[in-house]
């Protein structure tokens, strides 16, 4: 209460049941205290979560990074480290799953003005508000670092990203007072952790923040083939076009994706992250021991109509 910090054990009836989650408590969670106030006797329902499979060998397994969520701030650098789109479009990918707004904030935009213009034109075919800040003396996105401010205050925001992309840099500029730990890039470019827990920050002037460790990959949790299209909006919108009701966009003759692509109104990389994540999902949905009895694409039911 009132900022109060506990430690405080689970009941041993959270770790009881069936359950597909790693950790049967995570950070935005929501709970019931035991009789006694020592112990956390359930939780409550998720308005929301944001969840990835986990890493962890053997059986199939989500990892809630957070819940009770508003919006998903994912945090990518234009460069140093390198901007990686597989991973954003799976944050982006989860987010939409969990129909929780999404806004990416690109940082270091100083750095190569024209690829962060680029990635906004990425990313505005399938709805993605895109914020190319910058923090750097003398180079200031004012109004992007604004909008940052004004979304995290009017919002409870996770903030995911790959580590070294900036994302407590950019929490310390545009909320003073949070006085985040901020790391460098090691001689491999790749960024060191200086979030090393999921933390529930609340904000001066309103709002809350959960920020994450950095994140190396994103790998959806129990997506079908099918639902995956829908979790890309500009692929999406071109599925009534194609000859095929069920198509994958993958090896389908007449399909308007692929054309999309060939002619340039479709952006590579985003079919690329589609086409990685439309093969884990039909690996997930293959029989054990039956390896190649899934569906794969290239047939289907044609629209009425077309022959």
């Amino acid at each position: 209460m009132d900022g109060e910090r506990r430690q405080l054990p689970l009941a041993g009836k959270l770790f009881e049941g069936a359950s597909r989650e790693k950790r049967p408590l995570a950070v935005g969670d929501r709970i019931v205290l035991g009789p006694s106030g020592r112990s956390i006797d359930a939780v409550l329902p998720r308005s929301s979560q944001l969840h990835r499979r986990a890493s962890s060998e053997g059986e199939e397994q989500a990892q809630v990074l957070a819940a009770n969520l508003t919006q998903v701030l994912a945090v990518a650098s234009v460069d140093s480290p390198p901007f990686q789109p597989e991973l954003v479009d799976g944050i982006l990918a989860a987010a939409a799953r969990e129909r929780i707004p999404a806004t990416l904030a690109l940082t270091k935009a100083d750095l190569d003005p024209a690829a962060a213009a680029r990635w906004q034109q990425v990313y505005a075919p399938a709805g993605v508000r895109t914020l190319a800040t910058s923090i750097r003396p003398g180079h200031e996105t004012v109004a992007a670092l604004q909008e940052v401010a004004a979304l995290l205050h009017h919002n409870r925001t996770v903030v995911c990203g790959l580590s070294g992309a900036g994302k407590s840099s950019l929490l310390n500029a545009v909320v003073p007072g949070v006085q985040l730990r901020v790391g460098d890039l090691n001689h491999i470019r790749q960024g060191r952790h200086t979030t090393t827990h999921t933390e529930l920050l609340p904000l001066p002037g309103g709002g809350h923040v959960l920020d994450t460790p950095g994140v190396r990959n994103f790998h959806l949790f129990c997506v079908g083939s099918q639902e995956l299209q829908f979790l890309f909006p500009e692929i999406a919108a071109l599925l009534p076009q194609c000859e095929y009701r069920s198509c994958l966009h993958a090896e389908e003759e007449h399909c308007a994706v692929r054309a999309a692509l060939a002619g340039g109104a479709l952006a590579p990389s985003r079919y690329r992250s589609y086409r990685t994540m439309l093969e884990g999902a039909l690996d997930a949905e293959r029989p054990a021991g039956r390896a190649g009895s899934a569906r794969r694409p290239g047939g289907g039911r044609r629209r009425p109509g077309r022959r």
